[in-house]
């Protein structure tokens, strides 16, 4: 009777570290990154799309660095409307010493239906940690988007405010950047496998 106990003690030990927990978890299928500046003639936009990059993001946990979605995006690729202001758009973020943004995703929390992140951003050679950054979900026809707008100055990343863009517009100090991260459109609830998951002000 002592050794079945022992043995059930034995097995119901195993079976806790053995057997995987439940994790919720979305599927990132694309991303869109927005680049804006306010201008005295309004805004300009410069946009980058991917879709290659896949990856399956853990909730509500630190992330282990090695599994960490990464974003480099090449600042020559960015489309700003038409080529001088491409030009002008990438020597303003210093592209021939720097030439990507890089985002890390560090965490993602779930909060009803929306998100709050924690992110590390790159821009011209300056990294920033933005804690608590708010994720919206906005559903499309073929995906949902989980979309953030996060406001720097150029300032803060170390770069003089470009007096003009294009040689015409006079150019504010404040830079907003807005990520949009494509992902299933029915998210399943739970993963069952235990792998470890995932910061502007």
């Amino acid at each position: 009777m002592f050794s079945v106990s022992i043995f059930l003690v034995a097995v119901s030990m195993l079976s806790a570290v053995v057997l995987p927990k439940k994790e919720e978890f979305v599927v990132i299928k694309g991303n869109k990154i927005t680049v804006a500046a306010g201008t005295s003639l309004g805004n300009i936009n410069c946009a980058y799309s991917s879709s290659s990059q896949k990856d399956t993001l853990f909730l509500n946990r630190q992330i282990p660095q090695r599994e960490r979605l990464r974003l480099a995006i090449p600042v020559k690729d960015f489309n700003c409307g038409n080529l001088l202001l491409d030009k002008d758009f990438a020597n303003t973020l210093n592209v021939k010493e720097y030439p990507s943004i890089k985002i890390e995703l560090v965490r993602l929390d779930k909060q009803n239906k929306d998100y709050k992140g924690a992110l590390q951003l790159e821009v011209a050679g300056k990294t920033i940690v933005l804690d608590d950054v708010q994720f919206q979900t906005c559903a499309a026809k073929t995906t949902d988007l989980l979309k953030s707008n996060i406001c720097l100055n150029f300032s803060e990343i170390g770069l003089e405010t470009p007096k003009k863009l294009g040689g015409l517009f006079k150019v504010e100090d404040e830079l907003r950047i807005t990520v949009e991260l494509q992902v299933n459109k029915q998210q399943p609830k739970a993963y069952a496998e235990s792998i470890a998951t995932y910061r502007s002000q």
